[in-house]
């Protein structure tokens, strides 16, 4: 028997898929378990990462397939393909034997989910508030927010395009939410 790895939502790994049975106007759901993720700690690491960090809070910085969210002036979350997390992390590690730069795999730890359509943001902003920012959060920036009580890393990678990035345990519940939450009648009056 040969056992096969599935996302928390039950797709395979490596895929781009739509969340099963989310249905609504106006908002489309997929998890994208194509993404891998790196959680790299350092006192400094430039562009070793094959990306720019970014130095303050909400930058991102993408280059050749990879993206770079900002979560602390020493911490950031390196977003690459899934089949390349391993070797990247290896790579990071090995470039600072020193331990000035730590790396660690950490798509097992997040579900990333992507969330687009017209009334993609206003389906987030109903558990919670994504930007205290004029305006809201402005494409290319994230944001470490609560979303419907679950603590998320929302990506305004587009306009109307969004990736959100939720622990692993909280997924479905995540997933379940929006679902649900997108056929309230409040959230059709702010269409």
């Amino acid at each position: 028997m040969k056992l096969e790895a599935q996302s928390v939502l039950g797709t395979p790994f490596g895929t781009a898929r739509p969340v099963v049975g989310f249905k609504t106007n106006g908002v489309s759901l997929r998890e994208r378990s194509d993404i891998g993720c790196v959680l790299l700690t350092a006192t400094q690491a430039g562009v070793l990462p094959g990306v720019e960090l970014p130095a303050g809070p909400g930058e991102i910085r993408a280059r050749e397939g990879r993206t770079a969210l900002w979560l602390s002036p020493r911490s950031w979350l390196i977003q690459c393909r899934i089949e390349e997390e391993g070797a990247l992390t290896t790579r990071l590690n090995a470039a600072f034997p020193d331990k000035r730069a730590h790396a660690v795999s950490f798509t097992d730890a997040l579900c990333w989910l992507e969330i687009f359509g017209v009334e993609s943001q206003e389906c987030l902003t109903e558990g919670g508030f994504v930007s205290l920012e004029r305006g809201g959060l402005a494409v290319g920036h994230a944001k470490r927010t609560l979303v419907a009580g679950v603590p998320v890393m929302v990506v305004h990678e587009r306009e109307s395009v969004w990736i959100v990035g939720v622990e692993r345990s909280r997924a479905r519940y995540f997933a379940d939410w929006l679902n649900e939450n997108s056929h309230l009648p409040s959230f059709k009056r702010l269409a």
